[in-house]
C-alpha cells in the first residue's frame, strides 16, 4: 500500500484547542483588567471585554496555525507525522515500535462523530508519540487497520475474535453497587467548598457552623448515614454510565477493549507488551464471590492509569477460569498455594497493632488534654486492626506453577496477582535482623509496567519457600 497524502485533522480542532484555554484566558483577563486604568476602555468591563476578546483572539490565531501546519499521512505498518508553525518537525512510528493504540470520544467529539486515536511507543514514557483528536471514525478505523496489519484483501478473511466478553444490564449495576466508590458525593462536595469558600460570606458560615455544633449524636448519625447512601447511589450510576457497553475481543496478537457513553473509550494492548493478570476483589464483592480483573501493561506512562488497563470490571469466581481459558489461555488460578508460616503472624499483628494503638493513645491524650469526651473509645480500633492483621496473615500464599509466579495477598482488597517468569524483571529476597532470626523473608517480584517500575511484595514467607522461588526464577528456559 502506498503512502497516502499529506492530510489534516478536522477543522473544529480549532476551537477545541481554543475552548480548552478559556478557563485560564478569563483568569488572565481578570487580572489585566483590574491592572489598567480605568479610562482607558471605558472602565473595568470595558477592559476585561476588550482584553477578553485580544486573548482569545490570538489564542484562535495560534490554534488555527497550530492546526494548518500539522500533517499526518500513512500506510500499512507506518504513520508519519509533519508538524511545526516555525521549527519545522517530522516523525515516522513503524509497527514494531508501536506498544498501544487507544481511542477516546468525549460527548462533544460524539456529537460532531470525532474521535481521538493516541499512538504510544517504546521509549516514550509520559506522553503519546502520536495524538490526533479530531478524526473521523472512519479515518481511526483505517489507521488502526494499517497499523494493525489487518487490511481486508480479496484473498483473506476478516480478522474474527478467538473470545469476546460483555458487561450488561444486571451484572453491569451490580458491579456498580459493590464498586466500593462510596466518597465520591464527599469528593464533589470538597471540589465546590473549595472553589467558592471565598465567596460565602461568613454570616452564613457562622449560621451553618453554629447549627451543627447544636444537633444532636442521632441526627448526625442519620446526616452521615443519608449522606453516604446517595453518595452509593451517585456512584453506582457514575460507574455504569462510565463502564456502559462494555466490550472486551481477544484477538491472535493483542486484546481489544472499550467502554463507556458519555467517554467512549478503546484501548488496545498487546499481548506482548502485558506483563501480570491481577484479580481484584474488593470488601463489597469478596462475600458475593465477584472480582475485577486488571493487567499490568508495560511501556506504561507512569500514571497509574496509563500502565493498568481493565481487562473486565466483574467477574464471577467461579467463571473466573472459564474466563482465562477463553481470553487468556497465557495465565491460569493455581490448584493450591503455600500459605504462611504460623510464626509470622506475630509480626503481622505488630505491624497493624503498634500504630493503631500509638494514634489511638494520641487521640485519648488530646481528648483528655482539651477536656473532650469519649476519645478514649479510639482504642477500639485495635479490634478490627488486629482483625485485619489475622486476615493478611490468613490470606498471604504464594505459588509456582510451571512458568507462572502467583502472589495473593490483602491491603483491605484481595489480591491475587500472575506473572509469567519471563516478565519478571527482578526478583528480591528481603529480611531484617528480626526476620533471619525468625527464619523468614520478604519477596518483591518486580515488573516492567511504568517509568519507575512496578513491584508486588509478599512479607513474611518460609525461608526455604521463598528460596526455592528464588532458584525456579534463576533456571533458564
Amino acid at each position: 500500500m502506498k503512502m497516502s497524502e499529506l492530510r489534516r485533522q478536522h477543522p473544529l480542532l480549532i476551537l477545541f484547542d481554543t475552548a480548552r484555554g478559556l478557563r485560564s484566558y478569563i483568569g488572565m483577563a481578570l487580572v489585566l483588567a483590574i491592572s489598567l486604568p480605568g479610562d482607558i476602555f471605558g472602565g473595568f468591563v470595558g477592559n476585561l471585554i476588550v482584553i477578553s476578546l485580544a486573548i482569545i483572539g490570538i489564542s484562535l490565531l495560534y490554534s488555527v496555525m497550530r492546526w494548518y501546519f500539522y500533517h499526518y499521512s500513512y500506510e500499512e505498518g507506518l504513520v508519519h507525522i509533519r508538524e511545526g508553525v516555525l521549527f519545522k518537525r517530522e516523525r515516522s512510528i513503524t509497527w514494531e515500535r508501536v506498544q498501544s493504540i487507544n481511542v477516546f470520544s468525549n460527548i462533544l467529539q460524539q456529537a460532531f462523530g470525532l474521535s481521538t486515536l493516541q499512538i504510544k511507543t517504546a521509549g516514550v514514557n509520559v506522553d503519546a508519540e502520536v495524538n490526533l483528536r479530531a478524526l473521523s471514525k472512519e479515518e481511526v478505523e483505517n489507521i488502526r487497520r494499517n497499523l494493525n496489519k489487518a487490511m481486508p484483501r480479496p484473498d483473506e478473511m476478516m480478522e474474527v475474535p478467538r473470545g469476546m466478553r460483555f458487561l450488561q444490564g444486571r451484572d453491569l449495576w451490580l458491579a456498580g453497587v459493590t464498586s466500593g466508590r462510596f466518597m465520591i458525593l464527599f469528593s464533589v462536595i470538597a471540589l465546590i467548598y473549595s472553589q467558592v469558600y471565598e465567596y460565602i460570606p461568613q454570616d452564613l458560615m457562622d449560621w451553618v457552623v453554629e447549627g451543627l455544633s447544636h444537633m444532636s449524636l442521632l441526627l448526625w448519625v442519620l446526616l452521615i448515614t443519608g449522606m453516604l447512601l446517595v453518595s452509593w447511589a451517585l456512584s453506582t450510576v457514575t460507574f455504569a454510565i462510565q463502564y456502559a457497553r462494555f466490550t472486551v475481543n481477544r484477538f491472535e496478537d493483542r486484546l481489544e477493549i472499550s467502554w463507556g457513553v458519555i467517554k467512549r473509550n478503546h484501548v488496545t494492548v498487546r499481548l506482548h507488551r502485558l506483563q501480570a493478570l491481577v484479580v481484584h476483589q474488593g470488601l463489597l464483592r469478596q462475600p458475593l464471590g465477584l472480582c475485577t480483573l486488571l493487567v499490568e501493561v508495560a511501556g506504561g506512562g507512569s500514571k497509574e492509569k496509563e500502565r493498568v488497563s481493565i481487562l473486565h470490571p466483574l467477574v464471577r469466581r467461579t467463571e473466573l477460569e472459564a474466563f482465562l481459558h477463553d481470553m487468556l489461555p497465557e495465565y491460569s488460578m493455581p490448584g493450591s498455594m503455600t500459605p504462611l508460616p504460623r510464626r509470622s503472624l506475630r509480626r503481622y499483628l505488630f505491624r497493624a497493632m503498634v500504630p493503631t494503638a500509638l494514634a489511638a493513645s494520641a487521640i485519648a491524650a488530646a481528648g483528655w488534654y482539651f477536656g473532650v469526651p469519649y476519645l478514649w473509645a479510639s482504642f477500639m480500633l485495635l479490634v478490627p486492626a488486629a482483625l485485619l492483621a489475622r486476615s493478611r496473615h490468613a490470606n498471604g500464599r504464594s505459588s509456582v506453577d510451571g512458568i507462572q509466579l502467583t502472589l495473593r495477598f490483602r491491603s483491605y482488597s484481595l489480591y491475587h496477582v500472575l506473572i509469567g517468569r519471563s516478565h519478571v524483571q527482578s526478583l528480591t529476597l528481603k529480611a531484617n535482623p528480626f526476620q533471619r532470626l525468625s527464619g523468614l523473608r520478604s519477596l518483591s517480584a518486580a515488573l516492567l509496567s511504568s517509568p519507575a517500575g512496578k513491584s508486588y511484595t509478599l512479607k513474611d514467607l518460609e525461608a526455604s519457600e521463598a528460596q526455592a522461588i528464588r532458584d525456579w526464577y534463576s533456571r533458564s528456559g
